[in-house]
């Protein structure tokens, strides 16, 4: 009977040690009124970096496929620094971080390593473990860009960008 009750306790443990390492992006997410308006101020949906005007595209999502935990994934979020003259971004402008804005919530991300250059005027980054938000709610999204060959940085910014699901 003993090792029996041992092999329960040990599945028991296990299984609630793998719910509780699902990380939902709260350690990310913070309530400053202060840094929002402060990265609003900063922001714009257009930048110059030497001659060439870049905007920023998104899509945002929570993950309800029957794989995903009851309440669904977190947030995820792909972001994209366009050229709008289809000209080659150079390898020295970079994204670096992204502010999602909810109300008087942000969470802050730094993109995930890797980027994929489909063309040579796009770049998309990638953001996992967000917060719980939505689907089917509006936010504000705010990009970082940086001219490593400046050390400048530039706030790109979309707003009322909708929180799709998959299922």
């Amino acid at each position: 009977m003993g090792q029996i009750s041992k092999y329960i306790f040990i599945v028991l443990a296990s299984m609630f040690s793998l719910t509780a390492c699902e990380k939902d992006g709260a350690n990310n997410i913070r309530e400053d009124k202060n840094l929002i308006l402060e990265l609003n101020n900063k922001a714009t949906d257009t930048i110059k970096i030497d001659s060439h005007d870049y905007f920023l595209d998104a899509y945002l999502w929570r993950d309800f496929m029957p794989i995903s935990p009851p309440n669904g994934k977190s947030l995820a979020s792909i972001n994209w620094l366009i050229c709008s003259d289809s000209t080659s971004i150079p390898e020295n402008i970079i994204m670096t971080q992204q502010y999602v804005i909810l109300n008087d919530s942000i969470w802050i991300a730094d993109y995930e390593n890797g980027s994929s250059q489909t063309t040579s005027y796009k770049i998309e980054k990638i953001s996992h473990d967000g917060p719980k938000w939505g689907p089917g709610t509006y936010v504000d999204i705010i990009s970082k860009i940086t001219n490593i060959k400046t050390n400048l940085n530039y706030y790109l910014k979309l707003d009322r960008v909708y929180i799709g699901r998959t299922d």
